[in-house]
């Protein structure tokens, strides 16, 4: 008997989350979802005074792609917005999905992000649907491989700040 790949394995365990949602959504009534976790950061990003702002995980997305690999071109975005979606990540996606972030983003772009760093009420199946629980420092931690924090609690939810100009990005 073989076992899978890694990627392979990476890609069934996406797939096992995503089908969480895909029963939220069939579910008769179901309001998940529905919140606009970004509304209380408007303000903040309005600040920017932004020309692009591109928000990973919108559902009503012009493009849907995995967040690890949008298509977007480089250095595109002088805002990148996430908003209650990173915990949503398999842990071994989220240095990824913040080099994704640091790639469209210009240089020196801004950042401004909602993490939750506790597990989610909604479960289905019985499992959660946040697969990375993980405290804010931790959370800060991986932000500062691709930018600097300039503020880990504007109005108590968001984490702000700016992408590095390098490009550098996420170590292991």
């Amino acid at each position: 008997m073989t076992t899978p790949s890694a990627p392979a394995a990476l890609d069934t365990r996406r797939e096992k989350e995503r089908a969480k949602y895909v029963a939220l959504a069939a579910k008769s009534g179901s309001t998940y979802g529905s919140t606009n976790h970004g509304k209380l950061a408007v303000p903040i990003i309005q600040k920017f005074k932004p020309r692009f702002v591109v928000d990973f995980a919108f559902p009503d997305a012009d493009l849907v792609r995995p967040m690890h690999s949008t298509a977007l071109h480089a250095g595109v975005a002088d805002v990148v917005t996430s908003f209650d979606a990173l915990e949503h990540l398999l842990p071994e996606d989220v240095d990824a999905v913040l080099a994704e972030m640091r790639r469209v983003a210009k240089p020196r772009g801004y950042f401004v992000l909602s993490i939750s760093t506790r597990p989610s009420k909604t479960t289905v199946a019985g499992e959660g649907l946040h697969p990375t629980v993980r405290p804010l420092d931790w959370w800060l931690d991986r932000i500062g491989r691709v930018g600097t924090v300039t503020n880990p609690r504007a109005e108590r939810r968001f984490i702000v700040g700016r992408f590095q100009s390098d490009g550098g990005c996420c170590g292991a």
